[in-house]
């Protein structure tokens, strides 16, 4: 690869071969030589020529250069180029990663099988800002170390940005201002004020040549990258990690702050990521679109198995913090140690505004002074050895955003004994296994958790039925999701214009698409639609034409909707791919003879476009037709009329918005390609003049139309035209982009 690579780069344009140097010497895979470091102060220095290449892939026209010849094979072979965002456990803690990995296109909407190049994510410049990061210890930090490791496997230069001394460590000894930590870049700030609320705003510098930057966590960073983001102009995208309602200090003025500072503050940002369910519902608050919920991804070969299930020992581990019930967590323990003085019980983590003496006071006042320990700042080493002497795992948190700790726990073999919030309701449900309790320190309801215990240590799973339940929680899945929001944030995969998610695509790459599924063996139905401006708006008042487009293969067709991605995302789609001009293109491309049965339009008319069509494309059969103004009763007559036809293709022209609603109901029964075409019919058999071709390439079709039916599309055009520049600026202003 490397090889190839600087093949590649040596038949670039001289201009282009500068670019790449530059990007090296100034973007997110620069050696630590090249930014000034002295090399003793780094920890696992990549291999500066894997770097070397990876950085010269960071420019798009580079990118696009190296990745075409393996496009091209991929989609010539009619293979998906999907795959998976994944780091190894040994790659985790420093090995190389393989140069290649597939890609999967890690999008949830419902058009699951839209082509998807490798080259979207390779050189793909993410920085991340977090305000703690390692040396630190604590779910945030483990989070953000894991997706980085995800994301630069897969190609994508990766930095991480923090502050530069570690919150309620004894000594805040300021560290290092570059480190390489498991081979990622780490740049550390110098701060002041509160750690609630730390004031950096040199984070500005640091954003240098980044696509994107995503923030974690809603903090100083959030706030002030959202209201500077004329100044930085980098597209932003937030994962709230529970936002800053964990503990009720100064719960008022929290609601105030978030009700009108952040919700201000996320009109900055194309993308919300909530980690939990209950994130989002809290989120939603605020801003009711653009959130897309990935719940954390979770290291689950961190622990695994080496808890020891013979063990009288209950364990918590993860921040020592007020939220977090440490409290109320001795209180319950001591009536379990009352009924059975065989167990003991651990509480590990690092100091986060409870102080260790205050927990070792309260287990000698509670009489369990020999019974408790207390571990603070424990690294993974020592976590493991605790984790190793025991079989509970036991959290008494009043609230999480979603609980990492917990499912590490369960990875590690331990029996969860969770608290019973929304996050661990979900958690204990999705993996089928634990025990939720109040943690009051109620004889009867001990004595009932102590049974459950018993029998859930006696029943516990095996290593591989554990690995199976705890599966959907690992960080392949997320940071898959997390890719896929970043390609629809910044415009690359498909871009949202008011409700309707439009590919990006070019005349080409659509073409192929369809050549693709018209000679698979295994036919899947595959609905296409068009955006225009008028779709757009009836999108946004008729949630269930909404809906149905939200099936569909939709492509941009207009010049209103190039204007909304020029505002939006910055820059026009590559090419209008207006749907008269592509079923005609369709018919001539196709390899062999297509079956094709043509729905909509007045009667006749779809008797006159057959016949047309049969002179234009003599070697394309239509093996039927049906007018467009059927009712609802006889719908299901037609679609028997439909599959006994067998057709290829089906082109719907009914008008919107009931040809994309009827398309998205009954393609799946259809077995074929179904396209929503409009006036295509009206246009084959006569009945409508269509704009000549000159008027057509000055994007003025549309005024072509309003002339010859000013009565029909007055209000569509002039009236609709506006409401849709209100839409669209309303939409730039929210800052929505997903």
């Amino acid at each position: 690869m490397i090889q190839s690579g600087r093949a590649v780069a040596a038949n670039l344009p001289t201009r282009l071969r500068g670019r790449a140097r530059s990007f090296g010497r100034r973007g997110m895979a620069v050696t630590p030589d090249s930014a000034g470091e002295d090399a003793a102060d780094l920890r696992d220095e990549p291999p500066a020529d894997v770097d070397r290449v990876r950085a010269l892939s960071g420019p798009q026209q580079l990118s696009a250069l190296a990745d075409r010849s393996a496009a091209a094979s991929h989609m010539a072979r009619g293979e998906e180029l999907t795959g998976t965002l994944r780091v190894t456990q040994e790659e985790s803690v420093g090995r190389e990663p393989p140069h290649s990995r597939d890609l999967r296109t890690a999008t949830r909407q419902a058009v699951s099988d839209e082509p998807f190049c490798p080259s979207l994510f390779h050189g793909l410049r993410v920085v991340h800002v977090v305000r703690q990061f390692a040396p630190g210890v604590g779910g945030m930090e483990d989070y953000v170390r894991q997706l980085a490791l995800q994301q630069r496997a897969a190609g994508m230069g990766v930095r991480i940005v923090t502050l530069d001394r570690i919150f309620d460590q004894p000594q805040q000894a300021r560290l290092p201002a570059r480190e390489w930590i498991d081979r990622l870049e780490v740049q550390r700030l110098p701060w002041w004020g509160s750690k609630r609320y730390p004031i950096a705003p040199g984070v500005l510098r640091a954003l240098k040549d980044a696509d994107l930057v995503h923030v974690h966590g809603v903090d100083f960073f959030c706030d002030f990258l959202a209201v500077t983001r004329g100044l930085h102009r980098k597209r932003l995208v937030l994962s709230t990690h529970g936002g800053f309602f964990h503990t009720p200090f100064a719960a008022r003025a929290k609601r105030l702050f978030f009700h009108h500072v952040t919700r201000r503050s996320l009109r900055g940002f194309a993308a919300i990521i909530p980690s939990s369910v209950s994130d989002e519902a809290q989120f939603r608050r605020i801003r009711a679109e653009g959130l897309e919920t990935v719940e954390n991804g979770v290291d689950l070969a961190k622990f695994d198995g080496c808890a020891d299930p013979a063990a009288r020992t209950m364990i918590y581990f993860g921040r020592l913090a007020p939220n977090k019930g440490l409290d109320q967590l001795i209180g319950w323990f001591a009536e379990v140690h009352r009924q059975d003085a065989s167990w003991r019980l651990i509480l590990a983590g690092r100091p986060m505004g409870v102080e260790p003496d205050a927990l070792t006071e309260q287990a000698r006042q509670s009489g369990m002074a020999e019974a408790v320990e207390i571990h603070p700042w424990p690294g993974d080493a020592e976590l493991r050895g605790l984790i190793g002497r025991s079989s509970v795992y036991v959290c008494a948190s009043a609230y999480e955003g979603f609980g990492i700790a917990a499912v590490e726990a369960m990875a590690a073999g331990l029996y969860p004994v969770l608290s019973d919030i929304p996050a661990f309701r979900r958690t204990l449900a999705r993996a089928d296994y634990g025990t939720r309790t109040r943690f009051a320190p109620d004889p009867d309801s001990v004595a009932q958790t102590l049974a459950e215990v018993d029998a859930g240590l006696r029943a516990a799973p095996d290593a591989d039925e554990r690995r199976r339940r705890l599966a959907s929680f690992g960080w392949t899945g997320a940071a898959d999701a997390i890719g896929g929001i970043y390609l629809r944030a910044l415009g690359r995969s498909r871009r949202r214009i008011g409700q309707v998610s439009v590919t990006v695509s070019c005349r080409r790459e659509f073409l192929r698409r369809i050549d693709r599924c018209l000679s698979s063996p295994a036919r899947r139905p595959l609905f296409v639609a068009f955006c225009n401006a008028h779709t757009a708006n009836t999108a946004q008042r008729d949630p269930a034409f909404a809906a149905a487009l939200a099936q569909a293969l939709v492509v941009n067709d207009g010049i209103g909707i190039d204007l909304a991605s020029s505002v939006l995302f910055g820059r026009p789609f590559q090419e209008n791919l207006a749907g008269t001009d592509l079923v005609d293109q369709v018919l001539e491309r196709a390899a062999g003879s297509l079956r094709i049965f043509l729905v909509g339009s007045a009667p006749g008319v779809g008797e006159q476009a057959a016949r047309a069509l049969r002179e234009r494309a003599p070697r394309h059969r239509v093996v039927g037709t049906a007018h467009g103004f059927f009712t609802d009763a006889e719908t299901p007559e037609l679609i028997a009329r439909i599959r006994a036809s067998t057709p290829d293709l089906v082109l719907v022209g009914m008008g919107h918005p009931r040809q994309e609603i009827w398309c998205a109901a009954h393609h799946r029964e259809l077995g074929a390609i179904t396209m929503a075409v409009g006036a295509y019919l009206d246009f084959l058999a006569g009945e409508v003049r269509r704009a000549p071709y000159w008027v057509r390439r000055a994007r003025c079709e549309w005024m072509f139309r309003l002339v010859q039916e000013p009565r029909r599309l007055a209000r569509r055009y002039l009236i609709g035209n506006m409401r849709f520049l209100g839409r669209l600026l309303l939409q730039w202003y929210r800052g929505t982009r997903i």
